[in-house]
């Protein structure tokens, strides 16, 4: 399997919080393939801290073993940038308000906002 076959394989594993994946969420930052075939993921979370890490970590080895990936998995959930609600696709957010979740964003200024 490519890169973006594996990132699309990944971007559907589930948060362990809501029945929405990753990608959806906003949570997928990268995926990439070495030359030597390493896969490198790198998951933005809203809580670093959270104990569904180590679930969302194995889920995502699963889906990688499933399809075929017999080379090292690395995963990180310190990506490039803080996770926003604001990456979350306008249908998730949708269905999380329906669901009677309210998500606060917290704009530059401190002032936190809706969405």
């Amino acid at each position: 399997m490519n890169a973006a076959e594996l990132r699309q394989l990944v971007g559907a594993v589930r948060d362990p919080h809501l029945p929405f994946g990753l990608a959806e969420l906003g949570m997928l930052e990268r995926l990439d393939v070495s030359a030597c075939g390493t896969v490198d993921v790198v998951v933005n979370v809203p809580c670093h801290h959270c104990p569904g890490l180590q679930m969302l970590d194995d889920d995502i080895r699963e889906v990688l073993r499933r399809a075929g990936v017999k080379a090292e998995v690395s995963i990180s959930f310190q990506g490039q940038a803080d996770w926003t609600p604001a990456a979350i696709s306008p249908h998730v957010r949708m269905a999380i308000r329906h669901m009677g979740i309210q998500m606060v964003a917290t704009a530059p200024t401190g002032h936190g906002g809706t969405l």
